[in-house]
């Protein structure tokens, strides 16, 4: 069987773009002043694959990987265009460039069947997770594992409406019934699948990569992170005070965002793996931000989250 047969087709536009992420299920799968000193770039720096698996019992002669979450997973503009660029995914990708969870997968078990299908959707909340789950189902997807990042939208995405504490991020009690019920409709779909759980990216230090005359243009202009970057809806600077309040009311959302998806998994039993705070303890640096976008990660960027996501899998030590 070819490696990596389907990844299901779906339009990429500028909308999809500028209603979305991050990725942060990412970003654009990114926001907390509380991730510690830097992790080194993709382009220097490496990590090993556990040796090939001996074949055994529980080796599978096939796997099906299937990734749910938002532009990060879509890999929007890291190809070098203003598109969805699937193939440069962390999760399901296939350039070689990226050295996905995909192909990780695939080294570690040579003698595997390893498939893919993509069903992250740019712009995604954790809300619209259910439904991209329900068409995984539809098309009648079988997936042995599940990557979702998802979250980077409920920080970051313009379209949020301004809530009660006068920030336009998704309140932690919606984000809390969103995180439940998408894990439920993911178990109900497919009850013994492996998940293995993202927590939210960083955006705060994905702003300060991105500062420059052009990114700061960019991220205005889509209205990225509003609260991260202490501005209001309408893109005025906030006072000093009010403005360090909102950098503040943005990192601690990513703290209780980060909280609700351990919970969640916690309680979904052992078949979900939560990554442990591993994505938000990456540190954006310029050579993983796109060049078109300045926004979303580079490819250089995917492959550092794969690096990162891999290390904190239930892969990393080998295939059980």
């Amino acid at each position: 069987m070819k490696l990596f047969t389907h990844t299901p087709a779906r339009p990429s536009t500028r909308a999809h773009f500028i209603a979305r992420t991050l990725t942060i299920g990412a970003v654009l799968a990114t926001v907390s002043a509380l991730a510690p000193a830097g992790i080194a770039s993709a382009a220097t720096s490496s990590t090993a694959i556990p040796s090939a698996a001996t074949p055994s019992a529980n080796t599978p002669s096939h796997l099906s990987l299937l990734s749910l979450g938002d532009s990060t997973t879509q890999a929007n503009s890291a190809c070098g265009t203003w598109t969805d660029c699937p193939d440069f995914s962390w999760s399901t990708g296939s350039a070689p460039v990226v050295n996905s969870i995909a192909q990780r997968l695939q080294k570690l078990l040579p003698d595997t069947s390893v498939s893919t299908a993509n069903y992250s959707k740019s712009g995604s909340t954790v809300a619209g997770v259910p439904a991209r789950v329900q068409e995984a189902v539809d098309a009648g997807e079988k997936p042995d594992v599940i990557t979702l990042l998802i979250g980077g939208n409920d920080l970051c995405g313009p379209g949020i409406p301004v809530a009660s504490d006068g920030y336009n991020m998704t309140p932690v009690s919606t984000f809390r019934t969103g995180v439940e019920t998408a894990i439920t409709t993911i178990r109900s779909a497919w009850p013994s699948a492996k998940l293995e759980l993202s927590s939210v990216p960083d955006n705060a230090t994905q702003w300060e990569a991105s500062r420059g005359p052009e990114g700061q243009f960019r991220w205005s202009s889509a209205g990225f992170c509003r609260t991260t970057r202490g501005v209001s809806m309408t893109e005025v600077p906030l006072s000093p005070s009010d403005a360090s309040a909102s950098v503040a009311a943005a990192a601690k959302r990513v703290v209780d965002f980060n909280a609700v998806l351990e919970q969640a998994c916690a309680a979904d039993g052992p078949l979900c793996n939560w990554d442990g705070g591993a994505l938000t303890r990456m540190r954006f640096t310029p050579d993983l931000i796109s060049e078109v976008d300045h926004f979303h990660p580079s490819a250089a960027g995917q492959a550092k989250i794969a690096e990162v996501e891999w290390n904190a899998s239930s892969f990393a030590a080998g295939w059980k």
